[in-house]
C-alpha cells in the first residue's frame, strides 16, 4: 500500500532532485497556514513539531518532506498533469532544503523562545516563519535560497 523511502542523510549543498513547483507551492502554503492557526489558537507545541518535520525534511531531502507526500500521493493523481496545463518551472532540490533548514532553524529558536517563557518572541519568529512560506507559495521567492546565493 504505502511504498518505503529510506532516508539518504546528505550534506545540503549536494543536488538532488527537482521538485514539481505545485508540490513546494502548497507544501509552503500549509506550513504558513498551519503556523498562522497555531498563533491564532495559541498553540505554542504546533511548532517543535512543525520543526521536527521540516528538519526530517532538510536532512533527507524532498523525498523524505512528509507535506511533499501527502499531496503527491493524495492531491496530485487527481489533478491534470503538468502536460495538460502550462507546467511551471521545477524547484531546485536545493532550494527545498534551504526553505527547509531556514524554517528550522526559525522554529527552534522559537521554540526556545517559549520554553524560556519569552512567548512574545516565539509568536513573532512564527510569524515572520509563516509570511516567508506564503510568500514562497505565492511567489515562488524562496528567501532561504536568496540568502544561500548571498553568500
Amino acid at each position: 500500500m504505502f511504498a518505503s523511502y529510506s532516508l539518504s542523510l546528505r550534506p545540503v549543498d549536494q543536488p538532488v532532485e527537482a521538485v514539481d513547483a505545485r508540490t513546494d507551492r502548497v507544501a509552503q502554503g500549509a506550513l504558513g497556514i498551519a503556523l498562522l492557526a497555531g498563533f491564532v489558537f495559541r498553540v505554542p507545541w504546533l511548532v517543535p513539531g512543525v520543526a521536527v518535520i521540516l528538519a526530517v525534511a532538510a536532512l533527507g531531502g524532498p523525498r523524505a518532506n512528509a507535506l511533499h507526500q501527502v499531496f503527491e500521493r493524495l492531491i496530485a493523481p487527481r489533478l491534470p498533469s503538468p502536460g495538460a496545463i502550462a507546467a511551471e518551472p521545477r524547484v531546485a532540490g536545493t532550494t527545498v532544503r534551504a526553505q527547509d533548514a531556514l524554517a528550522t532553524a526559525i522554529l527552534l529558536v522559537a521554540t526556545i523562545a517559549f520554553v524560556l517563557g519569552i512567548s512574545f518572541v516565539g509568536w513573532i519568529l512564527v510569524l515572520a516563519e509563516a509570511i516567508i512560506a506564503i510568500m514562497a507559495a505565492t511567489t515562488r521567492v524562496h528567501v532561504a535560497d536568496r540568502l544561500r546565493r548571498s553568500r
